[in-house]
Order: structure tokens, then C-alpha cells, then sequence
């Protein structure tokens, strides 16, 4: 197997029995969360194009409401007939605008590695 090197800066944690829904172009549709890290998430269900720009809804319990975050898809995997999985890298990088939001992620996160 051919050695391809890893992009990802942050570690990859996995959450598991977290949904969410994606707005795209042609409304909202829901996913499932695979993983996520402090700089994007795996999220499986829906067919996106590589460069689309989304918006991403998280309801998880230890968060104040929803969690609302803009991504980019950078990384689509798809398995013949069934819809693969899509790698989204977070948009919402201005800690100053988007603090709630980055701070519930951040307790999403931690929730996942049990360092609550």
C-alpha cells in the first residue's frame, strides 16, 4: 500500500451517537458525525462536491442550544452506490465572532475524550 502523508493538524476524536444536519444548496439534510477535532469533522449521509461551502447544525447535551458552524468541504469519499463520507474543515476561525460557537465545539470535543 502506498505511503500517503497524514494533512490533519489536530487528532482525530471520535463522537459517537452525534447527528446534525447539513444546509446546503437545496435545503437541509442530516448526517451523522464520524469524528471530529479542534479543526474540522467527518460527517457521513449526504452527497457534497469537493469546495462546497456549508453550514453545519450540532444539538449534543453538554452544549447551550445548537452548535452553527460554516465549513468547507475539503475531502469527499465515496463507496460505490452508497454515500460516503465527507471531510468538512471549520470556516469559523474568528475566535472573536464566532466564540459561543468555537467554545460549544471545543466541550463537544472534550465530552468525546472524556476530559470534561
Amino acid at each position: 500500500m502506498p505511503y500517503t502523508k497524514e494533512k490533519r493538524c489536530f487528532e482525530r476524536i471520535r463522537v459517537p451517537n452525534i447527528c446534525g444536519m447539513v444546509e446546503l444548496k437545496g435545503g437541509k439534510k442530516e448526517v451523522s458525525i464520524v469524528n471530529a477535532c479542534s479543526g474540522g469533522v467527518c460527517i457521513a449521509g449526504v452527497e457534497m462536491d469537493l469546495g462546497d461551502i456549508v453550514r453545519l447544525f450540532i444539538d449534543h447535551p453538554e452544549t447551550v442550544g445548537t452548535i452553527s458552524l460554516y465549513c468547507k468541504v475539503v475531502w469527499v469519499e465515496s463507496k460505490g452506490d452508497e454515500i460516503g463520507y465527507s471531510g468538512l474543515a471549520l470556516l469559523n476561525t474568528n475566535r472573536i465572532l464566532f466564540e459561543q460557537e468555537l467554545e460549544s465545539f471545543g466541550r463537544l470535543i472534550a465530552a468525546a475524550t472524556g476530559n470534561t
